[in-house]
């Protein structure tokens, strides 16, 4: 009865959840692999395997010449949403995540040598702006920050409201009411080289439609691409009816639109944007 399988226990919920991913990435799962990781008993482990047998009977099969269980052609996952990018991270040992998000960490050298990344350029303003603008942002205060802008040049104070972040795929920026303007922008936070320490509660004067409004990018492949190079972009970006729904918020659409357009190898687009309309 002490090894008795509770699946509504958290430390259990886990276990299973580790049988069944590797069970559908691996291919095989066996008790030392729950002994290894979790430090439990063999017994357990019998136990744990057993019970997940129970949610899912045709996952794998035991192999007695092996000693082990291993997973079924036919497998269904019962737990969890395969994701790909978890299976490297976990069985791998390389993280996924920290590209994206410019970890240093990420990119060569890291985790296994059958995983290669792009270790895309850091794009971080330092911890003390990053923290003052959270907390501008969060708590509804006015500060004033030294910003450099690409366009002018110039570096140069001005009085700033934030009310959001954003995140383009690359890098931070504070979407804020600028009282130099008088108009909604958005400040990339690297460019922001001070913020000045604030308890100044001050929001917005007017509402950002641009941030509250969502719109919907309908994108199909190029008109220009062969047949077979339509419905290759068709599968590759998982669309239906040839069409490719996306769901954004009007101030984001712009990142958006720029993300996602992506050269083929002899310079074409492989998406046309069909029109922007409201959610």
């Amino acid at each position: 009865m002490g090894n008795k399988t509770n699946d509504r226990n958290w430390a259990a919920m886990e276990r299973l959840r580790f049988i069944e991913a590797c069970a559908w990435w691996k291919g095989i799962v066996n008790r030392q692999d729950l002994g290894g990781l979790f430090g439990v008993s063999m017994a357990q482990a019998s136990s744990d395997l057993q019970r997940y047998l129970e949610m899912n009977p045709a996952a794998f099969v035991y192999n007695l010449r092996q000693k082990r269980y291993e997973a079924t052609a036919e497998m269904k996952c019962v737990m969890t949403v395969p994701r790909l990018d978890e299976a490297v991270a976990r069985f791998l040992g390389s993280e996924l995540e920290g590209i994206w998000l410019g970890c240093p960490d990420a990119g060569e050298g890291a985790g296994d040598d059958r995983v290669a990344v792009l270790r895309m350029p850091m794009r971080e303003a330092g911890m003390a702006v990053e923290r003052r603008m959270f907390l501008a942002m969060f708590n509804g205060l006015r500060v004033r920050v030294r910003y450099a802008s690409v366009n002018s040049g110039k570096e140069e104070w001005r009085w700033l409201r934030p009310h959001a972040l954003g995140h383009n795929g690359a890098r931070w920026h504070a979407r804020a009411w600028c009282e130099k303007t008088g108009e909604f922008r958005d400040f990339t936070l690297s460019r922001i080289a001070e913020v000045e320490w604030s308890r100044e509660h001050a929001v917005p004067p007017v509402v950002d439609q641009a941030w509250q409004e969502w719109v919907t990018l309908r994108l199909r492949p190029h008109q220009d691409l062969s047949d077979e190079q339509r419905k290759t972009v068709e599968r590759d970006y998982a669309m239906r009816n040839g069409v490719l729904k996306l769901k954004v918020r009007k101030a984001m659409a712009g990142y958006l639109r720029g993300r996602l357009g992506l050269a083929m190898a002899d310079g074409s687009q492989p998406l046309r944007l069909l029109a922007e309309a409201g959610p």
